[in-house]
C-alpha cells in the first residue's frame, strides 16, 4: 500500500516536472494550434471554399450563356442580312403561298386560266372548306402551318387545250399543286368528247386546321 502511494507520488512529480519544461509547453501549444486549424477548416474555411466553388460554377455557366447569346446574335445578324437581300421578293412569295386561304380568288384564277386555254369547266368541287380567318388579326408565325385546300375540277376540251391548261396552272405565280389528271371519253351522238378530272391542292399558310393537326399527330 505504501509502495503504491509512493509510486503515484513519483508519477505526479514526474508529470509536473515534465509540463513545466519548455518542450512540454511547446507541444501543448502545437496541439492547440493544430486543433484550431482543424476547427477553422471545418467550420470557417469549408463554407468559404464551398461559396468559392459555387461562384466559379456560376461564372462558368454565365460564360457558356454568354457564348450562346453571342451565337444567337450572330445568327440574327445573318438572318437580318438575308432578309434585307430578299425583302423586295417577299411580296412574290406571299402571292405564291399567301397567309390567307382566299378560296374565291383562287377559284377565279382557275376559271380565268380555263377561259384563256379554251377548256370548259363543268364543275368545281371543294372537299374541305378552309377556316374563315379574321383578316384584321395577324397571327404569330409560330402559330401558322402549311395547309392545303383540295379542289377537284371536271372539264372538257381537246387534248392540247387540256394539256395547255394544266401547264398554265403549274406556271401560275399563285402556287397550285397538280395531284392527278384523269382523262375519259364521252360519246354523244357518235361524237367523242374528251373530258378530264383534275385534282389540285392549293397551299396557304394559316392557323392549324383539324386536318393539319391530325396529319401532324401521325
Amino acid at each position: 500500500m505504501a509502495s503504491t502511494k509512493q509510486y503515484q507520488k513519483q508519477l505526479s512529480t514526474a508529470l509536473q516536472s515534465f509540463y513545466q519544461k519548455p518542450v512540454a509547453k511547446v507541444s501543448i501549444e502545437l496541439f492547440l494550434s493544430i486543433g484550431l486549424v482543424l476547427f477553422l477548416a471545418l467550420f470557417a474555411i469549408r463554407p468559404t471554399l464551398i461559396t468559392m466553388s459555387d461562384l466559379i460554377k456560376e461564372i462558368e455557366d454565365k460564360q457558356e450563356l454568354s457564348e450562346q447569346l453571342q451565337k444567337k446574335v450572330a445568327a440574327l445578324s445573318t438572318a437580318q442580312t438575308i432578309y434585307l437581300s430578299l425583302e423586295d421578293r417577299l411580296p412574290v412569295l406571299d402571292e405564291s403561298i399567301p397567309s390567307r386561304p382566299d378560296l374565291v380568288y383562287n377559284l377565279k384564277v382557275l376559271e380565268k386560266l380555263a377561259t384563256d386555254n379554251t377548256v370548259i369547266i363543268s364543275s368545281i368541287t371543294v372537299t374541305e372548306l378552309p377556316v374563315d380567318e379574321d383578316p384584321t388579326q395577324t397571327p404569330l408565325f409560330s402559330d401558322l402551318t402549311l395547309n392545303k385546300i383540295p379542289v377537284s375540277i371536271a372539264l372538257s376540251g381537246d387534248y392540247r387545250s387540256i394539256r395547255s391548261y394544266v401547264e398554265a396552272i403549274r406556271a401560275n405565280r399563285r402556287s397550285f399543286t397538280i395531284e392527278t389528271v384523269v382523262f375519259s371519253l364521252d360519246r354523244d351522238r357518235d361524237a367523242e368528247k374528251l373530258r378530264a378530272n383534275i385534282t389540285i391542292s392549293i397551299p396557304y399558310y394559316g392557323e392549324k386546321t383539324a386536318a393539319s393537326a391530325a396529319k401532324a399527330s401521325k
